[in-house]
């Protein structure tokens, strides 16, 4: 069985007006949730084969902050424009392109795509895909299979659900 994670980026900051879209930072509530989300991951055992991610600076900070709860190394992500601006074909086209062997792929993006990503894949009405949020797809075809409705949405993981202390030593 195949497994696709979607991972929305955290939060972002709004402090600087002079920065760009694609330069804006994590605010604080962004880093916090991230940091939480990682644990969930950590709880979770949640591993993952490959890590495509937005190469927008917010990405790229939410992917560091969850990555050693991931146990995913920063050298091996593949980071991309084409998540920044892309459609869900064009990231459909991505995962078909992974090797069959991996079995599962996180992918760090933006909304409106993942959140149609997502119901594309699916077939199924999410109401929101907010700020990192963590959809849980599996798949049982292979990765060169992977169409619009040929995948199942497990689980959809909102940092103001997860149960912190529950993860705390």
């Amino acid at each position: 069985m195949k497994q696709i994670y979607i991972l929305r980026h955290a939060k972002s900051s709004w402090d600087n007006t002079n920065l760009s879209d694609f330069d804006r930072p994590l605010s604080k509530r962004g880093i916090n949730d991230a940091v939480k989300l990682g644990k969930f991951i950590l709880a979770n055992k949640i591993r993952v084969s490959n890590v495509i991610c937005s190469n927008a600076r917010r990405t790229k900070d939410t992917f560091d902050l969850i990555s050693k709860d991931l146990d995913f190394s920063i050298e091996k992500v593949i980071y991309t424009d084409g998540l920044y601006y892309g459609e869900p074909y064009k990231i459909i086209e991505m995962i078909k392109n992974l090797d069959e062997k991996d079995l599962s792929v996180l992918i760090v993006g933006h909304n409106p795509t993942l959140h149609m990503l997502i119901e594309k894949l699916t077939n199924k009405f999410i109401h929101k895909f907010a700020t990192c949020n963590l959809a849980k797809i599996t798949s049982e075809n292979t990765w060169k299979d992977t169409s619009f409705g040929s995948c199942e949405l497990k689980s959809l993981t909102k940092p103001k659900e997860i149960k912190i202390e529950k993860y705390q030593n």
